[in-house]
């Protein structure tokens, strides 16, 4: 950050912060805590292992120690890219997520859709984002974040132009210079313990 970037306001900040809250770059790593509905607790590590070209778009590939994940930015919008499942009765049909709109206000929303094929029968999921926060302070197993955007993700059914809620899929803390600090759900909780940002 800039030292004139310091001296604008928040509203000003807010077009400066695009692609700020994913900091992933090669070895950098973040450990987060894992807590289920019965308590039970377990860590995981992201390492950001470098990056990749996915349909002429560039992409942070970030491990778990099992699975890859891959996000990229574009002029404010985070994308986590899915690949498809093609199972015997179960197909999902692989591409972008737009799951963060850095510069979007608080109340702000938008929808993506998911196509999905259940023993043959095809059907479209619907996800709606909703901005709870944009710019505020959370604190996380003690540790205080600045510039935090809140998003609430839903999910719908669609059936023609119908959609039909099947409710709360999470929320999700993204804070400026960290990226994602804490996800709450109805069955378990994650939680930013430590990171290090190369």
């Amino acid at each position: 950050m800039s030292a004139c970037r310091k001296e604008k306001s928040l509203e000003a900040l807010n077009t400066d912060f695009h692609c700020g809250y994913a900091p992933y770059s090669t070895g950098s790593s973040f450990t987060y805590q894992y807590t289920n509905s019965s308590g039970d607790t377990s860590q995981y590590t992201l390492l950001v292992k470098g990056d990749t070209t996915i349909n002429g778009h560039q992409y942070s590939i970030l491990n778990d120690g099992y699975v890859d994940q891959f996000i990229r930015c574009n002029n404010g919008s985070y994308f986590l890219y899915e690949k498809g499942i093609s199972l015997e009765d179960y197909e999902v049909e692989g591409g972008d997520r737009l799951f963060l709109h850095d510069d979007y206000g608080e109340g702000a929303t938008w929808n993506d859709t998911v196509s999905v094929t259940i023993s043959g029968l095809a059907q479209k999921g619907l996800l709606q984002y909703h901005i709870l926060g944009q710019q505020i302070t959370h604190t996380v197993l003690g540790k205080e974040y600045k510039n935090v955007i809140v998003v609430r993700q839903d999910a719908a059914v669609l059936v023609g132009e119908s959609a039909y809620p099947a409710g709360t899929i999470a929320t999700y803390y993204y804070a400026l210079g960290i990226g994602y600090v804490e996800t709450i759900s109805a069955t378990d909780t994650i939680r930013l313990m430590n990171y290090s940002i190369r």
